[in-house]
């Protein structure tokens, strides 16, 4: 097929074969820029999201920036029928997001981070799973994972646990000062039961610490090794929970103070089968024997 040009003037005419070969060349390069458009253009109804990110109307107070993190709510759509087959909640998914609150959003990983600005009462992209950057305040330098803020929801903050995985921040920054960092979202937070992890614990029950017929039997108030007091910080683990490691039948034992700073003990993870969610086990408060100071007889 020979495809020939015309000057202005002469007359045009096209032939079936020459003007199907136009129509193919413009498919053809219709299709190669695709993967050029941004995903920010196509629609809310769009059934090519992109993996592991969703929309999120921003029921927040304030207009929120790109990277900001809110804490995921209920779905905005409801199904009207058990059996409904169309509509807003079958064709969209869409969650509220709120400021993250510590023992809901922040001590269950619910939380998103925003992918671009979203207006207050507007509805925007945000990413659940997989990696994206975000703004952070490493307070330990061994802290591999990262929490979700309480309140306003500007930066995250670092942590010995959780379902977001801190990949990479920015070196040279001293601990406990924003910075930049690369993180995961949407990974196991389960830890396996044969590696015990650090945690704080405070007294927060029981009615005795042992004696000489009588077994401790105080109970514990347990947060992630990052709280500061049983007041500040940290993430709630449990509460009235009583040590897995073996305590002596009898005998005084020195336990953890009830307020303060706490003491220091270690736990794992482990899943409920029935429902899936996932339960820290104490295992060990720190507890040790009470030795009186004898006198050499003099």
């Amino acid at each position: 097929m020979t495809l020939k040009k015309v000057s202005t003037g002469d007359p045009l005419v096209i032939p079936a074969n020459t003007y199907n070969a136009f129509i193919d060349a413009a498919t053809d390069f219709r299709e190669r820029i695709k993967p050029r458009q941004k995903p920010a253009q196509q629609s809310q109804n769009s059934s090519s999201q992109l993996p592991g990110v969703i929309w999120v109307k921003n029921d927040s107070p304030m207009d929120c920036w790109r990277y900001f993190i809110l804490g995921i709510e209920d779905s905005v759509h409801e199904p009207q029928t058990i059996m409904d087959l169309e509509g807003s909640f079958v064709d969209q998914i869409v969650f509220s997001g709120v400021f993250p609150e510590s023992n809901t959003h922040v001590a269950m990983d619910k939380h998103a981070i925003l992918l671009e600005p979203i207006r207050a009462g507007q509805v925007g992209r945000a990413m659940i799973q997989g990696v994206c950057q975000v703004r952070i305040i490493i307070t330990d330098e061994t802290h591999q994972y990262a929490k979700a803020p309480v309140g306003v929801p500007a930066i995250m903050t670092s942590s010995a646990t959780g379902s977001t995985q801190i990949l990479w921040s920015q070196p040279e920054v001293p601990i406990g000062e924003p910075c930049w960092a690369i993180v995961k979202l949407g990974v196991p937070s389960l830890v396996d039961t044969t590696t015990l992890i650090p945690c704080k614990v405070w007294q927060d029950g029981g009615t005795t610490d042992g004696d000489a017929t009588t077994q401790c039997d105080r109970t514990y108030f347990v947060k992630t090794i990052d709280a500061y007091d049983e007041e500040e910080d940290g993430t709630i683990l449990g509460e009235e929970l009583t040590p897995l490691k073996q305590r002596p039948a009898a005998g005084k034992l020195v336990t953890a103070p009830a307020t303060g700073d706490g003491v220091i003990g270690t736990g794992y993870y482990v899943t409920n089968p029935s429902d899936g969610l996932r339960e820290f086990i104490l295992y060990d408060a720190n507890e040790t024997m009470a030795v009186e100071v004898c006198d050499d007889g003099e």
